[in-house]
């Protein structure tokens, strides 16, 4: 069948396309080194053990290079495999990975080594289940941003049993140009508690070149249950989108850790009363944190519903940085344990938050009691046009106009979420993404 393919391929008008059906390894290797813009590569139905995959090609922005599955959900990758990425526009679709362990650092990455990586090129509708290393403390990262303007969507991830981030944006040192990498539409499924850090399911960038622009959008994703750590999304860059995501009853929270001018919107996070499910914590410069809708969240702390940290003026650059700057404005908090103020204050956490607004926020705890938590100097923030429920711990100094104490009637509406008569709090516009919008709708666990 290969060879009828290539005969074909070689008889085509020069620039033609060519697709081919490869039944094992050894055949993929052969075409992998031929391939053209247009070009298309199908993996045989069946199950594909040890299989380390490198697919690099260059097509371009209307013919892109394809590998894909002969039928969805019908490539099995199992054993100790992974797949790399590079050249120009490429896209992976159809394929599953299960009953197996990475052979790599990372399972699937966007480059085969240092400096030789793939950019806008996109991985759709890929399931990895349960694809952990023996032994959890190896550890890997599932799927390894490189390069540039490259996508995940569509895709189905869950069960990382070990160490290692879910989905990491990794900058190459140095990195002068913004990443751009967007995830969406994908359903991120349960991943159990690792107990220590190392357990994100998303992170942008690390401390050591945070100060630089990412520019990664994250939106329209489904986390559940995901578990691994404080961080559920780690932000450790500038310039990125956190917007329409849902989030329900994972034990950890959205971290603006690190990098300074993102923007954290429209994401809705239900914590279902399950214990450290957490909020959106604030760190750093010019953040701007709006129109979110948060339930039934029970952390507190770090894991609070919204939890504006204390920072340092001239820390290393893996500490905390000051809040300056920043904007928290239309967010609803319903039935949260807490709201906190100042997170972490101390000797070494000593920069308050400054030049800050608190804006057109409802704020509900649970029990009758204030869920504000004042634990550091809140002269930086401004309030204003708030609503609680009772009146505000540690904000008793205000004047009535910053934060009103009414005891509002809150009605479920049509997409699920609590509101109230006034306009305060969250747009009622809010459309949480749907489980069927996300993922994959052919694979189901064995």
């Amino acid at each position: 069948m290969l060879l009828a393919l290539i005969s074909l391929a070689a008889c085509a008008s020069p620039g033609a396309s060519r697709e081919y059906l490869v039944h094992d390894i050894a055949e993929y290797r052969r075409v992998a080194t031929t391939l053209a813009p247009g070009d298309v590569v199908t993996l045989a139905n069946g199950e594909w053990k040890n299989f380390e995959i490198m697919f690099e090609a260059r097509g371009t922005r209307e013919k892109p290079v394809t590998l894909q599955a002969q039928t969805k959900g019908a490539v099995v990758i199992t054993g100790r495999s992974n797949l790399r990425l590079a050249g120009e526009y490429l896209v992976v679709s159809g394929l599953v990975f299960r009953n197996g362990y990475s052979a790599d650092a990372d399972l699937i990455s966007f480059r085969e080594k240092q400096g030789v990586f793939a950019s806008n090129s996109r991985l759709t509708e890929i399931v990895i289940d349960n694809f952990s290393q023996p032994n959890p403390e190896e550890g890997e990262n599932w799927i390894a941003f490189y390069g540039h303007d490259n996508r995940l969507d569509h895709s189905h991830i869950l069960g990382k049993r070990s160490r290692g981030v879910t989905v990491a944006v990794i900058r190459d040192d140095p990195q002068p140009q913004a990443d751009r990498h967007r995830i969406d539409h994908n359903y991120f499924g349960p991943r159990p508690p690792l107990g220590k850090n190392g357990g994100e399911t998303i992170r942008v960038g690390t401390s050591d070149l945070s100060k630089g622009i990412s520019g990664t959008i994250i939106e329209d994703n489904y986390f559940e249950e995901c578990d691994g750590e404080a961080e559920i999304i780690s932000i450790k860059s500038g310039g990125n989108i956190v917007r329409g995501n849902l989030v329900i009853a994972s034990q950890g929270s959205i971290v603006l850790r690190h990098g300074d001018g993102n923007l954290v919107e429209r994401n809705v996070i239900l914590g279902k009363g399950k214990p450290g499910t957490g909020g959106i914590r604030i760190i750093n410069a010019r953040q701007t944190v709006r129109n979110n809708y948060i339930e039934g969240v029970t952390g507190t702390g770090h894991y609070a519903a919204l939890s504006i940290m204390n920072g340092s003026v001239s820390g290393p650059l893996n500490g905390y940085a000051q809040v300056t700057d920043t904007l928290i404005e239309g967010n609803s908090v319903i039935e949260a344990a807490e709201v906190s103020i100042g997170t972490g204050a101390g000797s070494k956490l000593a920069a308050a938050p400054v030049r800050t607004r608190f804006e057109r926020n409802l704020v509900t705890g649970t029990g009758g009691a204030s869920p504000f938590a004042v634990v550091s100097d809140a002269s930086g923030i401004a309030f204003l046009a708030n609503v609680a429920e009772v009146p505000p711990t540690g904000l008793s100094d205000r004047p009535p106009e910053t934060i009103a104490v009414k005891s509002e009637v809150l009605n479920r509406a049509a997409n699920g979420l609590f509101y109230p008569e006034g306009n305060v709090g969250a747009p009622r516009d809010l459309d949480p993404v749907s489980r069927d919008a996300v993922g994959v709708n052919w694979y189901r666990n064995p």
